[in-house]
């Protein structure tokens, strides 16, 4: 195997990760737009930041001179809570950043350490903006009210107990 096959392995594997994260967050934008989450932009605009790895990721898969799979593993959507989103969001930048660093570990060639090191701390703002939106919103269901329907359902709990 050539040294060039074996980075456009590893290439190749980055790219259907974001290929991954791109669906995944589009989905997310898509549902939360439907409920008017203005989450729904945040997700959008990492959703197009992906859409710039990828490009990137398959011009030097055909600079080494491989092919680009564009084809997406198994893909593990989130749901259609804001919670679950932003959830899913924190794994899959986490799992990305774990797997650059793998990457750029077992790469020699510079030029591709530095575009996969880009790519890498781009992943990076991705997850601090997820935490920071998840954590966010975990303060906010900490500090909500009960709303007359908790109270109901919660009488209609103690009812069937009795």
């Amino acid at each position: 195997m050539s040294e060039n096959s074996s980075v456009v392995r590893l290439l190749n594997d980055d790219l259907t990760g974001e290929i991954e994260a791109i669906l995944v967050y589009m989905q997310a934008h898509f549902l939360m737009e439907e409920q008017h989450c203005p989450t729904s932009l945040t997700m959008l605009e990492v959703a197009l930041d992906e859409m710039r790895h990828v490009q990137w990721l398959a011009e030097k898969i055909v600079d080494l001179g491989g092919d680009p799979e564009l084809t997406p593993r198994k893909l593990r959507f989130a749901g259609k809570d804001l919670k679950t989103a932003l959830q899913r969001g924190v794994f899959l930048e986490q799992e990305a950043i774990g797997q650059y660093n793998e990457h750029i570990a077992a790469i020699a060639e510079p030029e591709v350490q530095r575009m996969l090191a880009h790519i890498r701390d781009e992943e990076k703002d991705h997850l601090d903006e997820f935490k920071e939106l998840l954590e966010e919103l975990e303060e906010a269901e900490a500090d909500r009210k009960p709303t007359v329907g908790d109270l109901t359902d919660a009488g209609q709990d103690e009812t069937a107990e009795r």
